[in-house]
């Protein structure tokens, strides 16, 4: 029977010898309670099977299943003693130590100073909080702080479960790893990076932070390649940790073509909301087309994109997006955006329950090459919308829409407009299936127009007042039928939607804006307008018809298909010719879905001549076959359309082509083609990717050539590839490019 002083001993140093000195508390036998840690106050509870102390030597050892612990630092071992000559202690056995920031150190003996500031530890495992792992035959204890490995090992990547002893996809192997626990950085000494066993890089010195570090200044991976457009280049990335709320990332990208460019992105987060800045400038040459061709001459290009976020109270916030652009080709250039038109914006708004009020105020951007219209400067646009309870108002719902929007231009049309709006909408089911929605809506608005430009070129250069009224309101009818066949339910849902609404001529004497691209397909049949805004609308009296049919299997496959048509009860309407509402039977739209398997899913919407079924719209979208082998396509056909003033555009005709292949679970291969099938066309973009994936890496080796060209800038072929090693970061190589002959202007 051991004394409560022998365990108040053992334990007290040992707690010493962890740093973990407190008021001790012993498991298998009671023990006067020691003075409470200053740090902590927690106390340190011991557990083991059994304890001895010999007096002679002065040595304190504890056995059989010894844990040890305070807070969230745990020890455990099968045997644990302490030297009161040596203030030594020394675990042996299945050694762990559990630290409270998750780390856990492996080892088979380990020996420490009763202040932990010095240690010896053999054959040495340590799994850290992400479970990257450290190995060695050797480590110390340095000036409580250090954690140095001798011939080391270190790799996030799990080892493999059938063989365990082969080396993981790679691992980082040095002379001497060193962990500074106070610092949280990881440094290594003579090491060399291994791909699969494979040496791949040698490094005198490298280091990294821990896993404990969420985001520290420093240099970012770096890029860069040999491009027609910029010659040989580079970009370079270094990361300003300011504070918490904020940081810096500054771009420096020095090419041989255009020289020195310099960018960054500013964040920052605030109590309120969120702020991201960024940018680029460089002096270099510029092309342009003149009269007397393409000219270059020196001048400053560059960008520059925001985004701001900010609540004002629970329910008003304010924001802003910024967007803007010296040139046409500059995004391109640098690889930044692949946008054709930038919006700025700026915003107010409120939300109150069912009540929202937005004022924006937009400026745009168009780069597409060839575009002559001038984008309005919208300043402002207001709008207001408000719902009502359901089941309130004659057992429906009231709505009520208002706005107000003026768009300014330096020549062309200044349009203001206020708009009113309001509505209600009743949906009822009947005891035998019948599915009714009554809906009814009034509007009014208001239209103040300078400079009101006529489809035959002519200017009214008086400022114009135009006022209109417009009631209408539509009854759809619904009737779904349903029937189960052991595992196959099959639905039939016929509809019909009567509208009712005073004959209106769209005429000149109100601008367009906001109702020019029309695209009448399945999505907007059983509109109440098919125009997509409020500046054209459709009036009259017409049936709406259609029908829905599906099969659905319990074990998740399906079948759809949905056709439709509108017919004018009275006169032909004035939509554009060829928009298929021209005439008084619209065209048939339809879709087709079928998704019988995971491995098949094919979209099918179309448009057919309601007097000859001819073809107006194909859009196909469709992927089949298993991750092996898997085909995946789209084509889009839309005949071209004569809008007011016999302007006919161009067809679109487009097929984009797939095939990718699951060759292993970690090797993957695709290929990508997107071709131009109208008259003048030709191929796009064309793409071949190899990729290998696995828990700690990522490898991608892309080929690419661009078929498109604008001036100033040569899109052609591109080769390059990019490796991410799990907390390491992501490589992507110098990719190699140069100009393609016949490109196409787009």
């Amino acid at each position: 029977m051991h004394s409560a002083r022998t365990y108040r001993r053992l334990l007290l140093s040992t707690a010493l010898a962890l740093g973990l000195s407190g008021t001790v508390l012993a498991q298998e036998a009671p023990a006067p309670a020691g003075k409470p840690s200053k740090e902590t106050g927690q106390p340190v509870l011991l557990s083991a099977d059994s304890v001895d102390y010999d007096q002679d030597l002065g040595i304190i050892t504890a056995r059989g299943k010894v844990e040890l612990s305070q807070g969230g630092r745990l020890l455990l071992a099968d045997s644990v003693s302490f030297s009161e000559k040596t203030n030594v202690v020394t675990a042996s056995g299945n050694v762990s130590i559990l630290e409270p920031t998750g780390e856990v150190m492996f080892a088979n003996y380990t020996e420490l100073t009763d202040d932990l500031q010095q240690g010896f530890v053999d054959q040495v495992r340590i799994l850290m909080s992400d479970n990257s792992k450290f190995a060695a035959l050797q480590g110390e204890r340095r000036e409580g702080r250090y954690t140095r490995m001798e011939n080391a090992v270190y790799s996030p990547c799990e080892l493999c479960a059938t063989d365990p002893t082969r080396p993981p996809i790679w691992q980082i192997r040095a002379a001497r790893i060193t962990h500074d626990q106070q610092a949280h950085d990881v440094n290594y000494r003579d090491a060399t990076l291994e791909v699969a066993g494979v040496p791949v890089m040698w490094l005198p010195f490298f280091g990294h932070p821990d896993p404990t570090v969420e985001r520290r200044s420093g240099f970012l991976t770096p890029g860069g390649g040999i491009s027609s457009d910029l010659g040989t280049y580079a970009r370079i990335y270094y990361f300003y940790d300011i504070d918490e709320s904020k940081d810096f990332t500054l771009e420096v990208t020095p090419s041989t073509q255009d020289g020195l460019l310099l960018g960054g992105e500013y964040r920052q987060r605030l109590a309120s909301g969120s702020i991201t800045l960024s940018g680029s400038a460089v002096y270099t040459d510029r092309a342009r087309e003149t009269a007397a061709g393409v000219v270059e001459k020196k001048d400053f290009r560059g960008h520059i994109f925001g985004t701001g976020r900010f609540d004002i109270d629970e329910n008003w916030r304010w924001g802003f997006d910024v967007k803007r652009v010296t040139d046409n080709t500059h995004l391109l250039r640098y690889d930044y955006s692949r946008e054709d038109i930038l919006a700025s914006r700026g915003f107010a708004e409120r939300f109150d329950g069912r009540d929202y009020l937005a004022l924006n105020v937009y400026d745009f951007q168009d780069l597409r090459p060839g575009n002559l219209e001038e984008e309005p400067v919208v300043l402002p646009m207001v709008t207001y919308s408000a719902l009502g309870e359901p089941g309130g108002l004659l057992g429906g719902r009231w709505s009520a829409d208002a706005g107000f929007l003026s768009l300014l231009r330096s020549s062309g049309n200044d349009t203001r407009r206020v708009s009113s709006s309001a509505g209600w909408r009743r949906d009822d089911i009947t005891n035998f299936g019948l599915v009714s929605v009554l809906k009814a809506e009034a509007r009014a608005d208001g239209y103040w127009v300078s400079n009101l430009r006529r489809a035959d070129g002519t200017v009214e250069p008086d400022d114009k007042v135009r006022l209109r009224a417009f009631p209408h309101a539509d009854w759809t009818v619904s009737f779904p039928l349903a029937r189960q066949d052991e595992t196959v339910q099959t639905l039939v849902e016929p509809m019909v939607m009567l509208s009712a609404a005073p004959n209106y001529d769209n005429n000149a004497n109100i601008p367009n804006e906001d109702s020019q691209d029309i695209e009448f397909d399945y999505t907007n049949l059983f509109r109440a307008s098919r125009y997509p805004g409020i500046d054209r609308l459709e009036g009259g009296q017409r049936l709406t018809y259609g029908v829905k049919a599906g099969l659905f299997g319990f074990g998740g496959g399906s079948s759809t298909l949905f056709l439709g048509q509108s017919q004018r009860l009275e006169g032909d309407g004035d939509f554009p010719s060829g928009s298929g509402l021209r005439r008084r039977t619209s065209d048939v739209v339809g879709k087709l879905e079928l998704t019988p398997s995971p491995w098949m899913d094919i979209s099918y919407s179309f448009r057919l001549d309601s007097e000859n079924m001819a073809q107006r719209l194909h859009d196909v979208y469709g992927v089949f076959g298993p991750q092996q082998f898997r085909v995946s396509g789209s084509y889009v056909y839309l005949d071209k359309l004569t809008q007011d003033g016999g302007l006919a555009t161009r067809n679109r005709e487009e097929l984009t082509l797939g095939i990718s292949s699951a060759l292993t679970d970690r090797w993957s291969v695709g290929v990508n083609h997107r071709r131009d099938l109208a008259p003048g066309g030709g191929p796009v973009l064309s793409s071949a990717t190899l990729t290998y994936q696995e828990d700690c890496l990522t490898f991608q080796l892309v080929a690419e050539r661009d078929n498109t060209r604008r001036t100033g800038i040569d899109r052609g072929d591109r080769l390059f590839f990019r490796v991410a090693f799990k907390n390491l970061g992501e490589f992507m190589s110098p990719s190699l490019s140069g100009a393609v002959f016949g490109p196409q202007e787009r």
